[in-house]
């Protein structure tokens, strides 16, 4: 259970290196896009799209909903309408930045991070003074596997960070590119980030994939309360801190986050998956046959779930014949992501949302 739930899951709750920027709307609009983001994961891009729409009427100017829209066309393979609805707004104003960011979520979303990183040196001629704007720029940076392209990607980060030190994206983004040569200030900038907006989906996941990754799953778990305390219905926030309470065996708790996570999305594949583990693991066999059929309806073609129903299968089997079934903990070879693993985290978003963000 440990191994298998851990990596199965967790993979699915972590977004990837590049974070989406956030404009000075926060509050309301930043949760009503992470709404947006959290459908993008779970790979539902129609109603993610729908419901950005929606955010758009009343939203307009907002650079990083234009930003989210090109990644959601792009995911879609609806690049050519995007592309060319960029190319009418900017054949009527050049300046259009909205267009302009729509175009970097087209680019990045392709996968055409050189265009991308083009488009966004205009945004910062345009909006010198942004911290989106540079957010926007030092993320597309960071795509780039270059040494002193990274130091730009700082540079611009740290020009976002400078204009608004409370730049919750900024300081997740920046927060990444500190972890690989040192993790401790990376999570100064994590913590920062959850501090500056304690409901933000993308400053939890990132400060609990970070100290799930340094086996502080204590500190871990303090984090996820404070989240639910924020969000008590966030899908991410119930999921993850059931994932780390069976790791630690503590199975009926971890089975009803899972349970309250589908009383409010009864399709949720992730959950259903972790739910036939859960029950497997609490002796409960047919049970979790019956729901493991349940995700099998959904997706036929899922693998991982057809190995565990047929553990579970064999477990109601020895039940039956009166002989204990053995346990083993199967590891996941593949991760449940809408979203090119390449891309996902762009380095939620940018890897599961963009399914990785890490």
């Amino acid at each position: 259970m440990r191994s298998r739930v851990l990596t199965a899951v967790l993979a699915c709750l972590v977004l990837a290196t590049f974070v989406l920027p956030s404009s000075g709307e926060e509050n309301a609009s930043e949760e009503e896009l992470d709404r947006v983001t959290d459908l993008m994961r779970m790979g539902r891009l129609d109603e993610a799209l729908q419901v950005l729409q929606a955010f758009q009427a009343t939203h307009p100017d907002h650079l990083r909903s234009w930003l989210v829209r090109g990644l959601i066309l792009a995911y879609s393979d609806r690049f050519d309408e995007g592309l060319t609805e960029v190319r009418d707004r900017l054949a009527v104003d050049p300046r259009d930045v909205g267009a302009l960011a729509y175009e970097v979520g087209l680019r990045v979303g392709h996968g055409e991070a050189g265009t991308a990183r083009n488009i966004s040196e205009q945004l910062v001629r345009l909006l010198p003074d942004s911290a989106d704007a540079w957010d926007i720029h030092g993320g597309v940076l960071s795509l780039q596997d270059d040494a002193g392209i990274r130091t730009e990607a700082i540079a611009a980060l740290d020009r976002a960070i400078a204009i608004d030190p409370h730049h919750v994206d900024a300081l997740i983004n920046r927060g990444e590119q500190a972890m690989p040569t040192d993790p401790a200030e990376a999570e100064r900038y994590l913590r920062r980030a959850v501090d500056a907006r304690p409901g933000s989906t993308d400053a939890n996941e990132a400060l609990t994939t970070l100290l799930v990754s340094q086996n502080r799953t204590a500190e871990a778990l303090e984090v996820y309360d404070r989240w639910l305390r924020e969000r008590p219905l966030s899908t991410l926030a119930l999921t993850g801190k059931a994932v780390l309470l069976a790791d630690q065996g503590r199975y009926e708790d971890a089975l009803w986050l899972v349970e309250n996570v589908l009383r409010n999305e009864p399709d949720h594949r992730e959950a259903l998956y972790l739910k036939g583990a859960l029950l497997l693991d609490l002796r409960r066999p047919q049970e979790a046959v019956d729901v493991l059929n349940t995700l099998l309806e959904l997706d036929p073609n899922d693998q991982e779930a057809e190995a565990l129903r047929s553990e579970a299968a064999l477990a109601v089997q020895a039940t039956i014949q009166g002989t204990p079934a053995n346990r083993t903990p199967q590891v996941s070879t593949t991760t449940q992501s809408p979203l090119p693993a390449g891309v996902g985290m762009v380095a939620l978003l940018f890897a599961l949302l963009l399914g990785s963000r890490r």
